[in-house]
């Protein structure tokens, strides 16, 4: 039979043992069946701990890792299902307001920025953003983004080079997508019309006459203001083109009852015989013809009934 002492030894020796402390005894515990108690308790909570702490960081990084794998292939999923979206290249400064517009008149678009950070931001600010991390140039990277079933490419990256860069690419992936670039330089303009982009916008510029508008045209800078900002209704100068087949075609305003059905004045009106000119607040007897496009000013309500109309 093994007495009380050796049963505290046999379980000090299974404890430093499972434990893999090993079996120096510098304190001479094996002696004292208090101390030897203490150390078992010791060890048994200090390895519970231990192995909770290592199994608590090892379940984050694998299920985080895993969330945002799945979240990935989810956005790759949805992406390749979309047609006649908008992609946008780089969500800095200028980028942030394009993203933001497309967000409240619940436009479809992609958004590729190379700022690994960008994809929590945006989808903290837009749930339902699908945004790509990498460079916005590569081939791969736009493939991915289903350029070539895009309606419109932004690019609005810090460098023109790249903007110009990314222009050329465009345009080869998807010879009928509209290009709208910024250009910090004016001198960029012809070079980036030239590689494809069918819009260029130059914020510098833009910034100048805005403050040159201030001054000169401060009621009409206001009136803008609280049309692009107003946060009760979303009001926007809005287009629509006249489709083939569309049921206005052939007809006129008067006969079109446009405001009657839909609360809209028409302020601006170009067929294909304008070469890209409007006429400024259309008579009654104006014609509208397939593939015209109507400038009005409304809330995203008005415009759907309109399109419905012109369908």
């Amino acid at each position: 039979m093994f007495s009380d002492q050796s049963w505290n030894h046999i379980f000090f020796m299974t404890g430093i043992t499972l434990s893999t402390v090993g079996y120096g005894d510098i304190l001479n515990v094996q002696n004292n069946p208090v101390a030897i108690w203490y150390t078992i308790i010791l060890l048994v909570i200090g390895m519970g701990i231990v192995l909770y702490s290592v199994s608590a960081v090892s379940a984050f990084l694998i299920e985080g890792h895993l969330n945002n794998l799945l979240l990935i292939n989810s956005i790759k999923r949805k992406i390749l299902k979309m047609k006649n979206h908008y992609v946008i290249c780089g969500a800095g400064e200028t980028g942030i307001h394009v993203i933001r517009e497309m967000h409240i008149n619940k436009k479809n678009f992609v958004v590729i920025d190379s700022d690994q950070d960008k994809f929590k931001q945006l989808r903290e600010e837009f749930p339902r953003c699908l945004v790509i991390i990498g460079d916005a140039t590569s081939d791969a990277i736009l493939e991915e983004a289903n350029i070539k079933h895009a309606n419109s490419l932004v690019t609005t990256l810090a460098n023109d080079k790249d903007n110009l860069f990314l222009a050329v690419t465009a345009r080869m992936l998807n010879p009928e997508i509209q290009i709208v670039s910024t250009a910090t330089e004016l001198s960029m303009n012809e070079k980036l019309q030239k590689a494809g982009a069918n819009y260029i916008v130059s914020p510098n510029y833009i910034g100048g006459m805005r403050i040159a508008s201030h001054i000169l045209r401060p009621n009409v800078v206001s009136f803008l203001d609280r049309m692009l900002y107003t946060k009760e209704e979303s009001i926007r100068v809005e287009e629509v083109v006249v489709p083939e087949h569309s049921s206005i075609a052939g007809k006129t305003f008067s006969q079109t009852h446009i405001h009657e059905k839909t609360g809209l004045n028409i302020i601006a009106y170009s067929s294909s015989e304008d070469n890209g000119n409007y006429r400024y607040n259309p008579p009654d007897s104006t014609i509208l013809t397939t593939g015209s496009v109507l400038l009005f000013i409304g809330t995203i309500e008005q415009q759907k009934k309109l399109e419905h109309l012109v369908k």
